[in-house]
């Protein structure tokens, strides 16, 4: 018995002592957002994209920062170099920590043939987006660029 509750206060106090810094969800409107931000890229659409990031907002490609409007046109420039683009088992879920700060992560797989190759590409990729008054203030940008860097290359 005493070996009993020794391991009962012992894990009562180990529960409690964890700090819990904020709270998951998968079926917020931001989580959904980047959902709908997907689709809409996939389809050449990118008023999404117009609408919720920030006119400020910092964006780290692979940990180069770029502004709104380069990441935007490299966004929509994907379309005019690959076809027949897919993004296929998209999740997000958004973390609302108690500090008041707002992350969606995203990840995902990028698909699309290139146009001078004919190569058909997959690529995984997680992004990290930052939110302020429903817009994104801070995107992080991660995947593989070799694809992007072939077709552009290619001859």
């Amino acid at each position: 018995m005493r070996k009993f509750t020794l391991l009962f206060l012992l894990t009562t106090f180990t529960i409690s002592a964890q700090k819990i810094s904020g709270e998951i969800k998968d079926t917020d409107k931001y989580s959904k957002t980047v959902i709908k931000i997907n689709e809409t890229y996939a389809n050449n659409d990118h008023s999404v994209w117009d609408e919720m990031l920030s006119d400020d907002a910092k964006v780290y490609l692979n940990n180069t920062v770029v502004d709104r409007k380069t990441v935007k046109e490299a966004f929509k420039g994907h379309h005019s170099i690959f076809n027949d683009i897919k993004i296929i088992e998209a999740y997000a879920h958004t973390n609302y920590f108690k500090s008041g700060d707002v992350w969606t992560n995203n990840w995902f797989i990028w698909m699309g043939t290139g146009n001078k190759t004919g190569i058909r590409f997959s690529n995984r990729a997680h992004f990290d987006m930052k939110w302020d008054n429903g817009k994104i203030i801070e995107m992080l940008c991660y995947f593989d660029n070799t694809a992007l860097n072939m077709e552009i290359t290619a001859q």
